[in-house]
């Protein structure tokens, strides 16, 4: 039995029963593989049931007004997946409703990089493509006896080039997701279930006892943190003014407290002040709210202050706290919540 056959063989008994598995619909799959990136599917899985739920077709996304498409996306994070998958909708139906029909043409899309291009290619069009994620990498790096990091866009190409010699021609789709699944469930980064692989005996890190040390681990640098200053400012009616992020950066589109990147309330005001068209004070003895959020490249800190504004109109939008109806990121919900239930 070869390496292709072994590996499907096992797939077919052992491989993960996925909802975007069970479907041919390119829009579904589509939807899961942007969620996918850069999120593990257990946590995909309910935001991508739910999202279909709400747009159901590619025609149902690209009608939806963002706001409502960022509100259903609202906690999954990296919200410029969510906004380029509304963007390439409506490029998709502007075409007249029809997706990509091999990796190229789906790389001309909004938010579609070379491994989701390929990915797609080979499970929605039956193209004979390798999907390089980090699963995909580190079985084939342990399979190939690759020392060299695979960060490396050198070493990335051989292996990639490799698998492709073992793909069966036809079978891609299958044969990515079967390599996707071995490296989630047993070619694990640390720790690999080597007695369980199905494909050991090809291994070339196995037969020389290098698991733990392939792929080469890479040193990364510290995570900077930041320090954000947020007005929480109610009206006479009790609603609270939301802000709206600009289209471009972590949180674009998101409706968000006022905000400013500072040590302190009198760092921030200024700033703050000019985000609200309007003069601002901190309400003396009213608690303040701190929490904290981890990004991919920086981790913060939100200190929440009660706070009076003085303006004849305001930038922004006033909304109830505890509805607001609106896409929020989950620091300021958090806010919401907590000083909501304040007097």
């Amino acid at each position: 039995m070869g390496f292709a056959e072994a590996l499907l063989s096992w797939f077919s008994e052992h491989g993960r029963d996925l909802p975007w598995r069970q479907t041919e619909d390119p829009y579904a799959i589509w939807v899961s593989e942007v969620m996918l990136q850069q999120t593990r599917a257990e946590v995909v899985l309910p935001y991508y049931e739910r999202f279909l739920r709400a747009f159901p077709t590619v025609q149902a996304l690209a009608q939806a007004p963002l706001d409502a498409v960022l509100r259903v996306w609202e906690g999954l994070g990296y919200y410029a997946r969510a906004r380029n998958l509304h963007r390439a909708a409506r490029v998709i139906i502007r075409r007249g409703g029809r997706f990509p029909s091999d990796a190229m043409a789906w790389r001309e899309l909004p938010g579609i990089g070379p491994y989701t291009a390929a990915a797609l290619a080979a499970i929605v069009n039956g193209e004979d493509a390798i999907a390089l994620d980090a699963n995909l990498l580190r079985v084939g790096a342990r399979l190939f006896g690759e020392r060299q990091a695979v960060s490396q866009p050198e070493v990335r190409k051989r292996i990639a080039r490799k698998l492709l010699e073992l793909l069966p021609p036809g079978k891609a789709g299958m044969f990515n997701q079967a390599l996707m699944d071995l490296g989630a469930t047993v070619c694990l980064p640390r720790n690999p279930r080597c007695d369980s692989c199905p494909v050991r005996e090809y291994c070339i890190a196995n037969a020389t006892g290098q698991q733990g040390a392939i792929p080469a681990h890479v040193a990364h640098k510290p995570r900077p943190h930041k320090q954000f200053v947020v007005a929480y400012i109610r009206d006479g009616q009790g609603r609270v003014l939301m802000i709206r992020q600009p289209a471009r950066g972590v949180w674009g589109g998101m409706w968000t407290l006022p905000q400013a990147e500072a040590q302190s309330w009198r760092e921030a005001r200024p700033k703050l002040e000019a985000m609200t068209g309007g003069q601002l004070k901190r309400i003396p003895r009213r608690p303040s709210y701190t929490t904290a959020h981890t990004f991919t490249h920086f981790s913060a800190t939100y200190t929440a202050f009660p706070a009076l504004l003085f303006a004849r109109s305001t930038r922004g939008r006033w909304v109830c706290p505890e509805q607001p109806n609106l896409p929020v990121p989950v620091p300021h919900r958090r806010i919401l919540q907590a000083l909501s239930r304040s007097p």
